[in-house]
């Protein structure tokens, strides 16, 4: 094999090697951005519960309410 062979093969593997790793950083994206999609929702909804246990007074939901969103909100601000 010449000298020539032996780059355009190690040119060619650099380039799957990369492909790979450039795959792999978008499909981790796109899990991150649908992880942090999935946590929006989660808190739109505690936080539509929370309000309507408020007017219903019943509090002692509301507390449980108040935990939940303090723990969403802590996941989502390891997105930031």
């Amino acid at each position: 094999m010449t000298e020539k062979e032996i780059e355009k093969i190690a040119q060619r593997v650099a380039e799957l090697v990369l492909d790979g790793i450039l795959e792999g950083a978008v499909i981790t994206s796109s899990f991150n951005e649908d992880q942090e999609q999935d946590l929006l929702t989660e808190l739109a909804q505690a936080m539509t519960s929370l309000d309507y246990n408020l007017q219903k007074e019943n509090y002692e939901k509301c507390k449980e309410l108040q935990d939940k969103i303090k723990i969403i909100e802590n996941k989502l601000n390891k997105f930031k």
